[in-house]
């Protein structure tokens, strides 16, 4: 069981880069929209995490006010 506020360091998983579904663009566009969704729910890190500031702004210029409004083309812009 994992527990908040230890002083372990965090578990590294080794990335899978010579499976061809590591390449596939819609699985990572799936990805990082699920992402985005937990982070844009929480916001526990928001002090922490460069990204916020553009995440926020791009949900809150979308049509649905959540993730799944932002255009994907505008995920590149960080």
């Amino acid at each position: 069981m994992a527990t908040e506020g230890n002083l372990q360091a965090p578990t590294r998983h080794p990335l899978d880069w010579k499976n061809p579904e590591f390449y596939n663009e819609d699985a990572a566009l799936g990805e990082l929209g699920r992402i985005f969704d937990i982070c844009h729910g929480c916001r526990r890190c928001v002090s922490l995490c460069g990204t916020f500031p553009t995440l926020f702004d791009l949900v809150d210029e979308s049509k649905t006010g959540e993730v799944d409004g932002v255009d994907k083309k505008t995920t590149g812009k960080w």
